[in-house]
């Protein structure tokens, strides 16, 4: 026997510690039990079991099938060495891929600033630069997933260490970002709340940071020559920023400006692009961030509404961005729709307690306030005029 086959006497000595159970079904994969009565609160017993098990890498999913309550262990074990190879590797190779892109995308902006203002273009300056469109590019993102790293630690998920995906000259950035790969559903709908929102929450308040700084650090110049630049193609329109960001970019305006325009800096720029990925992984739709957090708070019925609604509304709007703001818009359905294709249309089952669809009225409230602010915040607005 191999598989979950040879430790169900050992799964089935942990499980009596919380659960009178009787064996229904087995196989090499998972090995499955009529729940009799748990030995105290349901919820409580299995939160124990869970924390129990998924460290020796069993993974425990409770349900109803009919009028039974079916308590199904499933064997996760695989072997785990060399876990940190694979991503220290692709860290270091997509920090090189955001460095190349940020030293190009730097010397660019210095060579149009010396175009505009005989500033010169100095070595230092285009590494100085280089650097902090690395920064404001890696920060946010390892932030995001540390996030999430710290409640799968904190609720005992079993999960991947953050792997980040290098994309030289093909992304603005240099990446296309960075994920971590949970092996299991979280044991409960608070612990799939808490993932969902915390990434968002760490990588948003970093790439508004980044962005303020930034954004104060960008050069300024006046009117009339950076008319002329964008008439002559050196400069062009940033033709969308979040809320956020356009909010910072008015209340920042001091009267001894008057006249004169900032010219967003890469590291801005990129800070920009930062916290509009942060507005796509906040939809709610299928495994991203947001539809994580609606999925916390309705039902699988309700999620797969809402991930359809979302990405027809994002499509629509989209496709109206193409005939009235020149298509500014169109990544939006783009991702929108691949975000949904890549989810397989599948329902989100949730939790691994599939029984307990509850959470504190006030744990829910603040998570759904939190989430709402930051999609708000993150929201692309199109400049006109």
């Amino acid at each position: 026997m191999n598989g979950v086959e040879s430790n169900v006497v050992e799964l089935s000595s942990t499980i009596s510690k919380f659960f009178n159970v009787v064996e229904s079904f087995r196989n090499e994969t998972f090995v499955e039990y009529v729940v009799i009565s748990s030995k105290g609160d349901i919820n409580t017993s299995f939160n124990e079991l869970y924390d129990e098990l998924v460290t020796r890498s069993y993974y425990p999913i409770l349900y109803n099938a009919g009028e039974v309550t079916v308590l199904r262990i499933i064997n996760g074990r695989r072997s785990r060495t060399n876990i940190f190879k694979v991503p220290s590797i692709l860290f270091s190779l997509t920090l090189l891929s955001v460095l190349i892109t940020g030293y190009f995308v730097s010397r660019n902006f210095y060579n149009n600033l010396n175009m505009l203002v005989g500033s010169g273009v100095s070595q230092s300056s285009i590494i100085y630069e280089m650097v902090l469109f690395t920064l404001s590019v890696l920060f946010p993102l390892t932030m995001h997933e540390l996030g999430h790293l710290i409640m799968v630690k904190k609720s005992n998920i079993p999960a991947s260490y953050p792997v980040f995906i290098p994309a030289p000259f093909i992304s603005p950035l240099g990446t296309f970002g960075a994920i971590v790969k949970m092996e299991f559903l979280p044991k409960n709908l608070i612990s799939l709340l808490k993932l969902g929102i915390s990434g968002p929450l760490f990588g948003f308040i970093t790439s508004l940071t980044l962005f303020i700084i930034n954004y104060l650090l960008s050069p300024k110049l006046p009117v009339g020559a950076v008319l002329t630049a964008l008439s002559e193609g050196v400069l062009r329109y940033v033709e969308i920023v979040p809320l956020s960001a356009y909010f910072i970019m008015n209340l920042s305006r001091t009267p001894s400006e008057v006249g004169l325009v900032t010219i967003l800096n890469p590291a801005a720029y990129a800070s920009l692009i930062m916290i509009l990925i942060h507005f796509i992984n906040l939809l709610p739709i299928g495994q991203l961030d947001g539809g994580h957090v609606i999925r916390g708070v309705t039902s699988v019925k309700t999620h797969s509404m809402v991930s359809i609604i979302t990405t027809l509304v994002m499509v629509i709007s989209s496709l109206y961005s193409a005939v009235f703001f020149g298509g500014t818009l169109i990544w939006l359905g783009v991702f929108s729709v691949l975000a949904l294709i890549i989810s397989g249309f599948r329902p989100h089952i949730g939790a691994a307690n599939m029984l307990n669809t509850s959470v504190p009225r006030n744990f829910k409230i603040k998570v759904i306030l939190t989430y709402v602010a930051l999609l708000i915040l993150s929201m692309p607005i199109p400049l006109i005029g």
